[in-house]
C-alpha cells in the first residue's frame, strides 16, 4: 500500500485517497503533509469545519504506518469515537489499505486481531491520558522504577513509554497521536486531560492536533513546544468551505442577511462585510424590546 520509502509523498497520498479520479490534496493539506513527514516535528492544523482536517488526520496515520508504527486517534466524546471507528474502518476497506482499527471508550472495547502491523487505535482523550500516566511511572500509586541499563539490542528497539509498573502494549511502537478537537484543553472541567496527555506523551511520538476554534494558536503551539521539548508548526487556513450566514427575521418573518462568509449573488451580499444599515433597520422596525428580531445563524 505504501511503497518502500519511509516518507509519505503526495503522489502516494493522492493515489490512496482518490484513486484514478484525478483529484489532489489542496494547499492546506499539502502544507500539513510537509510537516507530518518530519518525525521530529509536531503540527497544529487549524481550519474551519468542513475544510479538510480529516484528510490531515488520515495522512498522519498513513505516515505512521509507513514507519512501521501504530497510530492513535483521540476524540473528546464517546459518540465521536464510535463514529470515527466506523468511518476509518470503512475507509481502510474501500481504499484497500492493509490496516485494522481498535476502539476503546470505556463502554466499548473492540480489538484488532493479534499481530496486526498497521493498527489505528481510536479512543477517548481520557483513555489515552490514563495509559500515558500509568506507563510513565509518575502515578502516585505506581512505584517509580529505574530503567535497566541499555544493551546493544535495546538500543535499536522502538519503545515509546517510560518504565512504570506495567508498560502498556498499546503504547508500544506508537508513532503518532492525532488529537481531534484540541481546543477542549480550554474546558474548565476537562481541560487538564489534554494538558496531562501532552505532558506525558513521549518525545519520540509525533502530535498532530486539530481544531477549528482554538484561540491564540501561536501561543498554544509555543506552550506545546516548551512542554514537549520538540519543535512544532502551525498550519492554518481561514477560508471556510461550509458557508455561514448571520441575520435576523423582520416583521414579515423573512430572513434578512447581515453577514456571510461567502458571496451571495442572489442578495448581493459580499463575504466578510457586515451590513450595519440593514442591522439598524431591522431593529428599528421593532422598538419594543420584547419584539426585537431574532438573530439567526445557519
Amino acid at each position: 500500500n505504501f511503497g518502500d520509502d519511509a516518507e509519505l509523498d503526495e503522489d502516494t497520498v493522492n493515489k490512496i485517497m482518490f484513486g484514478d479520479k484525478g483529484y489532489t490534496i489542496d494547499d492546506f493539506q499539502r502544507r500539513c503533509l510537509a510537516v507530518i513527514v518530519c518525525p521530529e516535528k509536531d503540527v497544529l492544523a487549524m481550519a474551519p469545519t468542513g475544510s479538510g482536517k480529516t484528510a490531515v488526520a488520515l495522512m498522519a496515520i498513513l505516515q505512521a504506518f509507513k514507519r512501521g508504527q501504530r497510530a492513535v486517534y483521540t476524540s473528546p466524546i464517546k459518540a465521536l469515537s464510535n463514529q470515527k471507528y466506523a468511518e476509518f474502518k470503512e475507509w481502510f476497506s474501500e481504499k484497500g489499505v492493509d490496516a485494522q482499527v481498535s476502539l476503546l471508550t470505556g463502554d466499548v472495547k473492540i480489538r484488532a486481531p493479534p499481530g496486526t502491523k498497521n493498527e489505528l487505535l481510536i479512543c477517548t482523550s481520557e483513555i489515552l491520558r490514563n495509559k500515558l500516566v500509568k506507563s510513565s511511572g509518575v502515578n502516585p500509586f505506581t512505584p517509580k522504577v529505574d530503567a535497566p541499563p541499555p544493551t546493544a539490542a535495546s538500543a535499536t528497539e522502538v519503545k515509546t513509554y517510560s518504565v512504570g509498573d506495567d508498560p502498556d502494549a498499546d503504547l508500544d511502537r506508537l508513532g503518532c497521536v492525532v488529537s481531534d478537537e484540541i481546543h477542549y484543553i480550554n474546558d474548565v472541567e476537562r481541560g487538564s486531560v489534554w494538558e496531562e496527555t501532552l505532558m506525558h506523551l513521549p518525545k519520540s511520538v509525533q502530535m498532530v492536533a486539530l481544531s477549528a476554534t482554538l484561540r491564540e494558536p501561536e501561543q498554544f503551539l509555543g506552550w506545546i513546544e516548551r512542554v514537549r521539548s520538540r519543535p512544532g508548526e502551525l498550519v492554518r487556513r481561514i477560508d471556510r468551505h461550509v458557508p455561514l450566514h448571520v441575520g435576523g427575521l423582520n416583521q414579515e418573518e423573512e430572513f434578512v442577511e447581515l453577514f456571510a462568509t461567502h458571496d451571495n449573488k442572489e442578495s448581493g451580499m459580499k463575504a466578510g462585510v457586515f451590513e450595519s444599515a440593514k442591522f439598524s433597520a431591522l431593529f428599528d422596525e421593532k422598538p419594543d424590546a420584547a419584539k426585537v428580531s431574532t438573530v439567526v445563524l445557519y
